[in-house]
């Protein structure tokens, strides 16, 4: 349960919440008639588990600091630039980007007029578009799911519903999900996000995959993503 109430309040990312889950594996609980609910760890197990949930804190501590500190004027995000995580558990490869509203449109809020209207509906158009993450084809991925959904809400995103009517500054989750029958050939992703937003001019990747994890950044003149083998 801690973990599930925990992802609510982190800001970034499925490594995040991967990284959360692993801190807060616990030992198992012997359930028989002289020690319900007694852990079944000893000593040094039960030293363990404090010194992951110490971890935990520590690292809640940082991913709370770092959105305060990531952009001028107190904003999460940066204009230009876009956040990429990438997962690879066992043959699902998935991939969030959460895009800043003023590199999709040219504007931070809600659209106003028509004009501005057609301009975010062409963009999540693009953004649902298969070829905008591109694995290497010998892993066999196909695509599987797809979401966009405005950052700290449910729902869908569209162009006409859903959004402040203020001028709160917006950002874009971008998820979309792939079956690979060859896993173990992935060895680079492009990505097609600079070539459908030309005020993108910078993405922070990192990867998580049964290697380990990385991360790089992207450039428009670097679009490809190598993976760690």
């Amino acid at each position: 349960m801690l973990p599930a109430l925990l992802e609510g309040f982190i800001p970034h990312g499925l490594r995040t919440r991967r990284i959360i889950r692993l801190m807060m594996q616990s030992q198992p609980i012997v359930n028989g008639p002289d020690r319900v609910g007694q852990s079944a760890a000893g000593p040094c197990a039960q030293a363990a588990t404090r010194l992951r949930r110490g971890l935990l804190i520590a690292f809640l501590t940082l991913v709370q600091v770092a959105p305060a500190t990531s952009a001028p004027g107190g904003h999460g995000h940066v204009h230009g630039q876009a956040r990429l995580d990438l997962m690879l558990e066992g043959a699902r490869l998935t991939i969030e980007a959460e895009l800043p509203m003023e590199t999709l449109t040219g504007f931070e809020r809600a659209p106003r007029n028509d004009d501005e209207r057609a301009r975010l509906q062409r963009a999540l158009e693009a953004l649902r578009a298969s070829g905008v993450f591109r694995p290497t084809p010998d892993a066999g991925c196909r695509p599987a799911s797809q979401a966009l959904r405005w950052s700290g809400s449910a729902e869908p995103a569209t162009a006409a519903s859903g959004l402040p009517s203020d001028d709160t500054h917006l950002d874009l989750l971008v998820t979309h999900a792939f079956d690979c029958e060859r896993p173990a050939r992935l060895a680079l992703i492009e990505i097609g996000l600079f070539d459908i937003f030309s005020r993108l001019r910078r993405i922070e990747a990192r990867f998580a995959g049964p290697g380990g994890t990385q991360a790089r950044t992207l450039q428009r003149n670097r679009k490809v993503l190598e993976l760690a083998r």
